[in-house]
């Protein structure tokens, strides 16, 4: 992808936005990394936003939310 090659719309982020707060609300870990790997496959194709950092984020508590779980933490 090169730069001139952005098309992440305001629609798409918005949606992408939505649907990592839910993730998150529901509280299951699994869910927000499977929303967080997704957005990020969106990002590669589309282009990355500015705040592509908030999916990062999320996903790596999630997994370390995933890892105190499966340790009985």
């Amino acid at each position: 992808m090169t730069c001139s090659t952005y098309s992440l719309t305001k629609r798409d982020l918005s949606s992408l936005r939505s649907r990592l707060t839910r993730a998150k609300n529901s509280g299951d870990p699994t869910k927000i990394i499977a929303e967080c790997d997704r957005a990020f496959t969106i990002f590669e194709e589309k282009g990355t936003p500015d705040n592509w950092h908030t999916w990062n984020i999320a996903r790596e508590d999630a997994r370390f939310a995933l890892a105190c779980q499966n340790n009985g933490w």
